[in-house]
């Protein structure tokens, strides 16, 4: 199945261009966990409305005959007006005082609340998947990048040193280091390619996208604004923390569920207004009337059971507002966590970025000093492998440190792209 990708656009040369909020969107319209969920806010929508419904007055038709045994005359079945009885009667049945339906209306809007709330989990955890695999395929790309860099700038010292090396300026050890260079640039470009097509592939699975055009991720780069404190995201993961609301719902279910229990120990009150035919030679306009029932239904004593289910009931909410503690303690220190792993990417990408700055110094004049004759191959190649993994480093580091910012959000209930909290 084929899929628009939101504000994704093209790049160009069959390339598609895809920032993260557009991926998020996309695999939010395909994603069967999604889909799920929303079918199941939709039945909780429809099971509120009959909640809602059945404290209505509600009208149906009664019609039917009787055929009893008689003797002399008359009907022999107690209950019976004559030997053939004839009834069809409209009939208005009003709940005048009905705490049973009304508590399960209550529990019915609750169970569609916990379902929204539910629908809000999995719309966040579908985003933290799509987001791990696309700072995944972020680093990938990076790394591709990297190894391509540093493959042309090998070949080119090769070269070069093939010339020299046919005149006579350039020793046979300067020859193979340097076309151990170019191998092994090789080597590292053809498996980064590689993990990037595995990443790739994931991507489109999540995506729901039939991988026809190669993906193209903006680059990255470190956020401008200072990291909010911890107490901020704690904040907000009150506010906006699905898991929180879904245990505050569930808390609602329950409370719902010990109140359609206490409910039956109270009386109901109906009234039934019927009108039509209920007579026993063959009915004509003349028997047409109307009549009013007014019923009272009230449990006495059940030897204690429903006592028993109300106190079982009232033990699961206890149990369930200590969940909800449980919930909110592991939220804070997850919180907590990864707000300490944030900053201890903030530091290593600064950190990462001065050693580049530093590599890339040693690494000019080293390769000055090579080409002038005055260092060898294996001072080039050394330099060579720092200039590469301190780029490789602050790729690592920056897409850890935007995952992080991410993964912040994550835990606070959002997701790049949300437009509102859910």
């Amino acid at each position: 199945m084929h899929v628009v990708l939101g504000q994704a656009s093209a790049a160009g040369n069959g390339e598609l261009a895809l920032p993260l909020p557009a991926a998020i969107a996309a695999a939010l319209r395909v994603s069967p966990q999604v889909r799920q969920a929303e079918d199941l806010r939709t039945a909780g929508r429809y099971g509120a409305r009959a909640g809602r419904a059945s404290l209505l007055p509600r009208l149906s038709l009664v019609a039917g005959r009787y055929w009893n045994s008689t003797r002399n005359g008359q009907p022999q079945f107690v209950s019976a007006n004559g030997a053939h009885e004839t009834f069809g009667l409209l009939q208005l049945s009003l709940p005048l005082y009905s705490p049973q339906l009304r508590a399960l209306a209550r529990l019915a809007r609750d169970k569609e609340a916990l379902a929204r709330s539910e629908r809000s989990q999995v719309r966040l955890s579908v985003a933290a998947q799509v987001a791990d695999a696309w700072y995944q395929l972020a680093l990938l790309h990076a790394r591709v990048r990297i190894w391509k860099s540093t493959l042309r700038s090998v070949d080119i010292l090769y070269r070069g040193t093939q010339q020299k090396y046919s005149v006579g300026a350039a020793a046979v050890l300067d020859l193979a280091q340097t076309k151990l260079l170019r191998h092994n640039a090789e080597s590292g470009l053809q498996q980064a390619r590689a993990q990037r097509r595995a990443a790739q592939r994931v991507l489109d699975v999540l995506l729901g996208r039939i991988p026809s055009t190669r993906v193209v991720l903006p680059a990255l780069r470190p956020t401008s604004h200072r990291l909010p404190t911890e107490q901020l995201w704690i904040e907000q993961a009150r506010r906006a923390q699905p898991l929180l609301r879904i245990a505050a719902r569930q808390i609602a279910v329950g409370d719902a569920q010990a109140g359609t229990l206490r409910a039956t120990r109270l009386p109901t009150v109906t009234a039934d207004v019927d009108y039509g035919v209920d007579t026993v030679p063959t009915p004509g306009p003349s028997n047409l009337g109307w009549e009013v029932f007014l019923g009272l239904r009230m449990p006495i004593f059940n030897f204690g059971a429903q006592r028993d289910r109300i106190a079982d009931a009232d033990a699961r909410v206890a149990a369930l507002r200590a969940a909800r503690r449980s919930v909110l303690l592991q939220i804070r220190t997850t919180i907590a966590h990864d707000y300490g792993s944030a900053q201890a990417a903030e530091r290593a990408y600064r950190q990462a970025v001065k050693q580049r700055r530093d590599a890339r110094a040693v690494y000019d004049m080293t390769r000055d000093g090579y080409k002038a004759g005055t260092l060898n191959a294996l001072n080039l190649a050394q330099a060579e492998n720092g200039w590469l993994q301190a780029r490789l480093q602050v790729a690592t580091t920056l897409v850890l440190l935007r995952m992080a910012h991410t993964q912040l959000r994550l835990d606070a209930g959002t997701y790049p792209g949300e437009r509102s909290a859910t």
